[in-house]
């Protein structure tokens, strides 16, 4: 660069500085926020800003006024940040480092325009941010996996509306409260997880040592350190434990709890699977609340009164009215590869004595290469052929042989019975997954430890338990009812009186209405991506 170029290039750079020195916050902010980026977006000191829409209507509304003059709001939304670390996010997803060097340097000298306007945008940004993490996750769940197909919880409409009366009335904190998941299961997991955040600063839990299997009555040394841990996770009495290495009773029954707590047999014998559970870290239980938090944010954040909720890592469905917990039954999922959804429905009716059409992949990869070893095979499972129209068909006229999974014009109906795959009754909830819940005639499953055997629809132990309790009548829909229907032999379908929101979900980490703290099997392997992508910074984009 050559002499009189460089004395021009100082001379424009300290023009364009004290142009910008001169500038208003109001100049200042309107041309940032309207300075041609093209696919950059707006952005701060290279720092990509998350609202890209609401942030500039919500300062054109203003006519570019600052908004965050005010110090109480400034106070409250930095304590607001700081909590996020409870929520099971990281505050620093939320340009906390930014604000605190702005907001430290303000305290010793007035900030120029230019940094005011670079505070008031990073606080507005993470005021949105926030709440939009709070309503609908940090993570993307369907770029994790392009199965997962979960609706994102609606966003309040008029941001900029909302963001003025918030600020106007100083609300910071309560409206950020409103964007959190209201359950009581939601609320209950951040106590657990401050909890084992305290207990991991004071050296986490004993450790207990792999071995031999031990029943009640048995005496080992390594009882004392089981002793140790049940202790420390709660689970046994520490004043009334008499100790010793003796498995007594009193350690039977702690036993028993932790294994209920961690959705295994509860037999009381300490064998491989519980003690693999009890040497898992209490950082990975910590990492197993954060993540499943983050579940709660994207599908259950404001579920009714009333409400269905299967747990498909848990195995279970159960109904909750007026935040209390109705019913519940031990169910059967989709096995690995054949994974149960994870998605919000409505129930609306249900069937009792169904037919069971089978599904195309079922019918061409399952049940033709049996129909072609055994003509007979239909008629020893209760099943009729029929064709596209749905006219039935006999299948002793069909070659079989010719036809493959590319090529196979049939549909195959399974009768109503007791041998029917559906068993006795269905429970509809209309969804683009063709999935429900429904009885079976393998009853000896549910006595499994992991339920995880179906092609993804939900198969329901307690069927009668559930029938009654959605209808809600027992005058009329008692077991004799149900008799009565089951006897004709007819398909017989029965509205809801009320239609009822179901959950189907995924939680390998939840609490129960006593507060327990409970934990299941990562039967879908799932719980690492999760993890993995929640511990990343957030990705504000290029």
């Amino acid at each position: 660069m050559t002499l009189p170029r460089f004395f021009f290039c100082i001379l424009f750079l300290s023009t364009f500085l004290l142009q910008a020195q001169q500038l208003s916050v109001e100049e200042i902010l309107e041309q940032k926020l309207n300075e041609p980026s093209g696919q950059e977006g707006i952005k701060i000191d290279g720092v990509k800003l998350f609202s890209q829409t609401a942030l500039p209507q919500f300062y054109s509304n203003r006519a570019f006024e600052l908004a965050w003059n005010d110090k109480k709001n400034r106070r409250h939304l930095m304590e607001s940040i700081e909590s996020a670390f409870l929520e099971g996010l990281d505050p620093e997803d939320f340009h906390e480092a930014r604000i605190k060097i702005l907001l430290d340097r303000s305290k010793k000298a007035e900030l120029s325009n230019a940094e005011k306007v670079k505070l008031d945008l990073f606080m507005t940004d993470a005021l949105i941010l926030y709440a939009s993490q709070l309503l609908e996750g940090k993570l993307e769940q369907s770029a994790l996996r392009k199965e997962w197909d979960v609706d994102k919880n609606e966003r309040p409409r008029n941001v900029d509306s909302l963001l003025t009366v918030t600020l106007h009335n100083h609300q910071v904190k309560p409206a950020l409260e409103t964007f959190k998941p209201s359950h009581y299961i939601y609320k209950l997991m951040k106590f657990h997880l401050k909890e084992l955040r305290e207990k991991e600063k004071s050296g986490g839990w004993p450790l207990v040592s792999e071995g031999e299997v031990l029943k009640p009555g048995d005496t080992a040394a390594r009882i004392l350190e089981i002793r140790d841990y049940l202790t420390a996770v709660g689970d046994l009495d520490d004043k009334t434990d008499v100790g010793g290495e003796v498995y007594d009773p009193g350690l039977e029954t702690a036993v028993k709890k932790f294994q209920y707590r961690h959705k295994l047999t509860q037999d009381g014998i300490i064998g491989k699977g519980t003690i693999e559970q009890m040497r898992v870290s209490i950082q990975e239980r910590i990492d197993m609340i954060r993540l499943n938090l983050e579940r709660m944010r994207w599908i259950f954040h404001k579920p009714d009164d009333d409400f269905l909720l299967v747990n498909i890592a848990g195995f279970h469905v159960k109904r909750f009215t007026n935040r209390k917990e109705v019913f519940d039954s031990r169910v059967i999922v989709g096995k690995y590869h054949h994974e149960t959804p994870i998605f919000k429905g409505e129930m609306k009716y249900i069937v009792m004595n169904p037919t069971w059409t089978l599904p195309y992949s079922i019918a061409t990869h399952e049940t033709l290469p049996k129909l072609k070893k055994d003509p007979g095979y239909l008629a020893s499972k209760h099943m009729e052929v029929m064709d596209p129209k749905g006219s039935l068909l006999d299948p002793a006229t069909i070659e079989w042989s010719q036809y493959s999974a590319g090529n196979f014009p049939f549909i195959i109906r399974q009768k109503a019975g007791p041998w029917n795959a559906l068993g006795e009754v269905k429970f509809i909830f209309p969804n683009k997954h063709a999935v429900y819940l429904h009885d079976t005639p393998s009853r000896g499953l549910f006595n499994q430890q992991d339920r995880a055997f179906s092609h993804g629809c939900i198969r329901t132990e307690d069927k009668w338990g559930l029938l009654m309790s959605l209808m809600d009548d027992p005058e009329v829909w008692n077991m004799e009812r149900i008799n009565e229907i089951l006897k004709s032999g007819e398909t017989t379908k029965i509205d809801l009186p009320k239609p009822i929101n179901i959950y189907l979900i995924y939680f390998t980490a939840s609490v129960d209405q006593d507060n327990n703290l409970l934990f299941m099997k990562d039967i879908y392997n799932r719980d690492k991506a999760v993890l993995n992508a929640l511990n990343e910074p957030f990705d504000f984009g290029t």
